[in-house]
Order: structure tokens, then sequence, then C-alpha cells
């Protein structure tokens, strides 16, 4: 069983889902309906609390457990090290890629696959020439991110 709520955020309304080993998934939504207290509700309520911290423009990052039993191990692994990259900071696909053993493609690849927007920042990684990159359809999105956090923080790149 999950827990989930949802969270009207500036770049729209987003779903929280969590087990009682962690947040499990977050991703932009439909309506909302209403919200479903059990096993993990702890997760969800942590993700609020984060998701209204950061949208407020506090430079935080999301600390709570995460629920990987679906990720592929190389996923867990890459999602575990965008995870560390600092509120208003970006780093190259490549530069993830060197600091992990992987080809620069297969770290665009676990990026799309993400699914927990902002708990694992997906949006921090970009094209070493800059550009944005995608980000599963929702390139506005990624875009409008970085924007923020560079105006809450000033710009930062690694």
């Amino acid at each position: 069983m999950t827990a989930w709520a949802h969270f009207e955020s500036p770049v729209g309304l987003l779903r929280v889902e969590a087990t009682a080993a962690g947040l499990l998934r977050v991703r932009l939504a439909g309506a909302p309906s209403d919200e479903a207290a059990g096993a993990g509700w702890e997760h969800v309520e942590r993700f609020l609390d984060f998701a209204e911290r950061y949208f407020a423009g506090e430079l935080v990052g999301y600390q709570g457990a995460l629920d990987l039993e679906d990720a592929t191990p190389l996923q867990r692994r890459l999602w575990r090290y965008v995870r560390t990259i600092p509120y208003g900071s970006i780093q190259s696909y490549a530069r993830v890629g060197q600091a992990l053993g992987m080809h620069p493609r297969a770290v665009g690849a676990g990026m799309r696959a993400v699914p927990l927007l902002l708990a694992v920042p997906a949006h921090r990684v970009i094209h070493a020439d800059g550009r944005v990159g995608g980000f599963a359809g929702m390139e506005g999105i990624k875009a409008w991110l970085l924007d923020f956090e560079r105006a809450s923080r000033g710009t930062g790149t690694s």
C-alpha cells in the first residue's frame, strides 16, 4: 500500500507517492483527488515540507528516504550521485558519466527514467555546451527549475 498526496507547485500539480520504505514517485499530476494516508505517509509529509520550502526559495535538497526497489542497480547509483549536486549547481551528462564510469548517453537515459521529480534533481544535469537537454518531455519545466534555483542562489556550475 502506498500513501499519496497532491501538492500545488509553480510548475503544476505534483502527485507525491511513498511506501513504508521511502518516497516512491513524484510526478506532474492531473486533477487532485483525496489524499491516502497509510504506510509511508511520513515520507509524503517530509516531501511536502521540502517542496514548500524549496518553492519558497530556501536552498534545500530532499534528504528523505527513497524507495528505489524498481530501479536497476545502475539507476540507483546514478540517482544517488545526482542527489549530491548542490542546489543552484549544474553538471554535464559527460561529467556525471566520468564520475560514475558511464557513457553520457547512459546518464541521459537514467535521467529520463527518474520517477522522483525534485527529490532526485535530474534538472541539474545538462549538456556540456549549456543546452538544457531533455526532461521526459518537460524541457520547459527543467529550464524553469534551473532559472528558479539560479535566481534563489546565483549561478553555480561544475
